[in-house]
């Protein structure tokens, strides 16, 4: 497993597997695509957001977006792991490996519908050195109220 930071010379890749993930989550979010079959993004990689590539064996596997918050303060946008390669803990090791990057204040939040995803992270967040973690619903700008976990990753 290597995790990648996204360059202009992987962006190809990250937005081709961006398109599954919203493919994926458009039976919640109700999106569709355009009429030349593809999603807008919800999250746009910037200065403040890095996109992150999951690599195993060479093949790209997933990917993740985070926003870079003030004083070492970081929130997972997007996270998502080709579901062919959802075995073997591939998930809970790249998020791992995203949190040993980027150690910090962390809030990683769940819309409405995805309940699946809610019981993703907080397995994945307790194996994380027993991380403890808070557990809330909070009003999002962007979808209203989520599930959102807030935990601290230690160096």
């Amino acid at each position: 497993m290597e995790i990648i930071v996204v360059s202009e010379t992987n962006l190809c890749i990250y937005k081709n597997l961006a398109q599954c993930y919203e493919a994926e989550f458009s039976k919640i979010t109700g999106k569709k695509p355009d009429t030349q079959g593809i999603f807008e993004l919800d999250t746009q990689l910037s200065d403040t957001v890095r996109g992150l590539l999951l690599m195993i064996e060479g093949i790209p596997a997933g990917i993740a977006a985070i926003a870079l918050k003030e004083n070492s303060s970081y929130e997972m946008c997007e996270f998502y792991v080709v579901p062919s390669f959802r075995k073997n803990s591939a998930g809970m090791n790249f998020a791992h490996g995203v949190w040993k990057m980027y150690p910090g204040a962390w809030a990683i939040k769940q819309i409405e519908g995805a309940e699946y995803a809610s019981e993703f992270w907080r397995k994945t967040i307790s194996r994380y050195d027993q991380t403890l973690y808070v557990e809330e619903h909070c009003l999002d700008p962007y979808w209203g109220l989520v599930t959102c976990q807030r935990f601290h990753i230690n160096l």
